[in-house]
């Protein structure tokens, strides 16, 4: 750590790391360092989210639940209002779909991520592809340095685990929901990856999600098989009244990233995840120190995906994804965890500026490129969102445009809906060419499983673990206008307030995490 120093960039990489004042490295003689007067971190790397969910609003939990059947399935009449009509609404129509696509990537680098989890395209042609964008995707990286990681698997393995198994032992990560929720139901769906005594469907490639059903011994076997976790605590907190045993997991060993979920039950991004976390480790007097939970979204994260020798450190060789904040005093990862989300400078994509303070990005990046956004804060912000490898379908869309799309549609989605044609098979190829949407995992059975749902061994038989997704069907009159979420909480007063009243969350928490992401 320096207290004061010069970092250099060249291209995509980081070339040195000097104390200011030293010497500028071989090539850099010419070149006048650019003062952003804030602390420079690693990117943060966000290991879960269910991205093109991140357009819809919290939701006001009424009660506990004990998995994640309970209140994501068809018996679930606010999860039909909530998610599974408007999303459907968006994610098949051709204007709407590359919207969601837009938002939901620039609201994630609004909240310090460079890194997080991909969106899956599906199209009539029976072709599938992982979005490549602006924001580093763990699933499509294209590059050699960057292995590819996954979070689905083919139904047939998901359902057997000497097939899973088999899984694992190829070179990709697995980022997969692991025993979501606290009743048995939830941890049988981790006891299912018992083979035999000793033996368990486990290597270091599983990277299980939530895992707030596991006790503290299947942590220990979860570390013993090389198995790593990631901790979504205000999403646990919302929905199960808990999070994951992070005291146990610890002391187990198991290497922890983190992941805001999405916001329907979740954090903004992961700016604000490091606040819930910090928040619920006190409460549960987890010894976790600020220095640790900041390495769960930087270098730790980076260690999970075999990526360490590439991001999550600031170090010459690595690549270039930074996130600056405004000043310079005090400890820099309480200062982080502190930090609002007006408080960030800048933020770097693989050596590109990609948003930040008008002045700094400029001094950075073509200012032609540059489109100005509302968002709160000290000084005016800017987005570049100029790629020339982007997505045909997202392309040229402005942030505003995509902003003002949705927040029309979800204005208007009853209407919208009762115009929506019922879901059809996605094969064969259509007459009027290739058509492209959102892969909506958690509406319906896609052909890839996001929660493997193995056979665990009972008295009288064999069930299958897991929860089973509901119908994605929703009824067009109980569809009501809804707000887009917005981009970040110090421009969505109502984030904050319906945090405050969330039925679930330990007593005072959710007024304190309100305060501390404003």
């Amino acid at each position: 750590m320096l207290d004061d120093g010069v970092l250099y960039v060249s291209g995509r990489s980081i070339d040195a790391v000097l104390p200011a004042g030293a010497p500028a490295p071989p090539g850099f003689g010419h070149v006048t360092p650019v003062v952003t007067a804030g602390t420079v971190y690693p990117g943060l790397i966000e290991l879960h989210n269910h991205l093109p969910y991140d357009v819809l609003p919290l939701w006001n939990v009424p009660k506990k639940y004990g998995n994640r059947s309970q209140w994501g399935g068809s018996g679930n009449p606010a999860y039909r209002t909530l998610v599974t009509g408007p999303m459907r609404v968006l994610g098949e129509d051709p204007k709407l779909m590359p919207a969601v696509v837009r938002y939901v990537e620039a609201k994630a680098m609004f909240n310090g991520t460079t890194t997080t989890q991909g969106i899956a395209l599906f199209s009539n042609a029976g072709a599938r592809r992982m979005y490549r964008g602006i924001v580093r995707n763990v699933e499509e990286t294209d590059d050699p340095e960057l292995p590819e990681a996954n979070s689905r698997i083919a139904d047939v393995v998901a359902a057997d685990a000497e097939k899973f198994l088999a899984r694992l032992k190829q070179p990709h990560r697995l980022l997969l929901h692991l025993a979501e929720g606290t009743d048995k139901a939830a941890r049988d769906h981790f006891l299912a990856l018992k083979i035999e005594e000793g033996r368990w469907a486990i290597t270091e490639n599983l990277v299980g999600i939530h895992c707030t059903g596991l006790a503290a011994e299947d942590f220990q076997v979860l570390a013993d098989h090389g198995g790593s976790m990631v901790w979504s605590p205000l999403s646990n907190l919302l929905l199960y009244g808990r999070t994951a045993d992070i005291a146990a997991a610890r002391r187990a060993g198991v290497l922890i990233g983190l992941g805001s979920d999405w916001s329907v039950s979740g954090s903004k991004g992961l700016l604000g995840e490091l606040k819930a976390a910090r928040l619920a480790a006190d409460a549960d007097e987890v010894e976790l120190s600020d220095r640790e939970l900041v390495a769960m979204a930087t270098r730790d994260a980076a260690r999970i995906l075999g990526w360490e020798r590439a991001v999550g450190s600031l170090r010459p060789g690595l690549r270039a994804d930074l996130l600056i904040t405004a000043g310079t005093a005090g400890d820099p990862y309480t200062a982080l965890i502190q930090a609002a989300d007006t408080d960030i400078r800048l933020v770097v994509i693989d050596g590109v500026a990609r948003y930040g303070l008008r002045d700094l990005v400029k001094a950075l990046a073509s200012a032609e490129e540059l489109e100005e956004v509302s968002v709160t804060g000290r000084g005016k912000r800017v987005v570049n969102l100029h790629d020339e490898a982007a997505d045909p379908l997202v392309a040229g869309l402005t942030l505003a445009e995509a902003a003002d799309r949705l927040t029309t549609a979800l204005a208007d989605l009853p209407a919208l809906a009762a115009r929506t044609p019922q879901p059809t098979p996605l094969t064969g190829a259509a007459a009027g060419g290739v058509r492209w949407q959102l892969a909506l995992d958690e509406l319906a059975p896609t052909g890839a499983e996001l929660r493997p749902r193995l056979p665990l061994s009972a008295a009288g038989g064999t069930h299958r673990t897991g929860p089973e997704l509901g119908p994605m069907t929703a009824a067009v009159g109980a569809l009501a206008p809804i707000v887009l979420d917005g981009l970040t909480a110090s421009s969505d007063s109502a984030f904050a307030a319906a945090l405050a009243h969330e039925n679930n969350l330990p007593a005072g928490f959710g007024a304190r995490l309100a305060r501390l992401l404003t």
